[in-house]
């Protein structure tokens, strides 16, 4: 785990790093404390063996956050909120992920693994279907990925990654 310049991580009950896994810098990771929400909170933070967040991007996981296995939040700004006013839902986005630039989750977003989402989306509910373009306002899976788009996902997210962190899923 590497964790870079100016970052802040701070309340919830757990926050879990993998292995070799990188938050760059600049970025916030927070949970409300003892929020008024009308729902069990789960307040924890799970970033994946060998994924990355990269610069910038802004964290809630009053509710749970799970980051699956060599995704990229990527390129600058994203937001990921997992409450609204009283009432909290989990956000999850799976394995092999390429998030771009700028884009926002709602409470409750999903996106599955093996996905690229483009710039500026906004994830408002549960995306299903692997291997697809996701972009849009609301997003929606756009077109499936192209062989070359598999390979990019599917390569090394740094070049002293284990082997071990490969695999579908």
């Amino acid at each position: 785990m590497r964790i870079g310049h100016l970052n802040i991580i701070r309340g919830g009950e757990e926050v879990e790093f993998g292995r070799f896994s990188e938050l760059i810098r600049l970025n916030e990771i927070n949970a409300i404390p003892e929020p008024d929400a009308v729902n069990a909170v789960d307040s924890r933070f799970t970033l994946g063996a060998g994924s990355i967040i990269t610069t910038g991007h802004k964290i809630d996981f009053t509710d749970r956050v799970e980051i699956g296995r060599r995704t990229i939040i990527g390129g600058r700004n994203s937001s990921l909120w997992t409450h609204n006013r009283q009432r909290t839902r989990p956000i999850r986005i799976g394995s092999f992920t390429y998030v771009g630039s700028e884009i926002r989750v709602a409470p409750g977003g999903s996106i599955p693994s093996r996905c690229i989402v483009g710039i500026g989306s906004v994830i408002t509910g549960e995306l299903t279907g692997e291997e697809q373009l996701i972009a849009g306002v609301p997003a929606r899976a756009i077109k499936g990925l192209s062989e070359e788009d598999k390979f990019l996902i599917e390569r090394k997210t740094r070049p002293d990654l284990p082997d071990d962190t490969e695999g579908k899923g």
